[in-house]
Parts: C-alpha cells; structure tokens; sequence
C-alpha cells in the first residue's frame, strides 16, 4: 500500500503553501493538514475492451429485465426508493 504523508500546512514553507494553493484553487488555513498522492498514469482501453465491457453490462441488464417482466412497474419503484431509503435515510423521491 502506498505511504501517503501528512503535512501541516502551518509547517510549509511559503513556496510549498503558495504551490499547492495554486493547485487547489483556494488558501490555504494553518489549522488545516495536506496529504499528496501520486499514481502512475495508465492508458485508457482500446475500444475494442470498451466495446466489450458494454456488450456485457448490456447482456446483464437484459438478464435482470427478463427476470423482472412478470414484476409491476410500482414494485420496482417500491424496491429502488427502499434502497435509497437504506443508505440514504432523508431521501425523499421527486414526483
């Protein structure tokens, strides 16, 4: 797991704070603590992975549909908000 260290932003040299302010977009407070990640850049999938992972989400999602054809259209509204509901406890649906 990469180490990822914390600094106080009080600690900070002029030239550190003024750097990472410039890239925040925003001052920095001396209460407040930084933490700096770097990750290796990777290329993107070619189109032909895109191309295949959508051909399976498209097959999985026709799976659950047929699954669900004999389900009424207000169960399945009933099942999404009580999952809603379950991580999100002041969700309330727009209607």
């Amino acid at each position: 797991m990469q180490q990822s260290p914390l600094y106080n932003t009080r600690k900070l040299s002029p030239a550190t704070k003024g750097a990472l302010e410039s890239l925040i977009g925003r001052a920095l407070h001396d209460n407040e603590t930084v933490s700096v990640r770097t990750y290796q850049a990777h290329e993107a999938p070619s189109a032909e992975v895109r191309e295949g992972a959508l051909d399976g989400l498209k097959q999985l999602f026709a799976q659950t549909d047929k699954q669900l054809e004999d389900v009424p259209k207000e169960e399945h509204e009933e099942a999404i908000e009580e999952a809603l509901r379950s991580v999100r406890p002041t969700y309330r649906p727009v209607k």
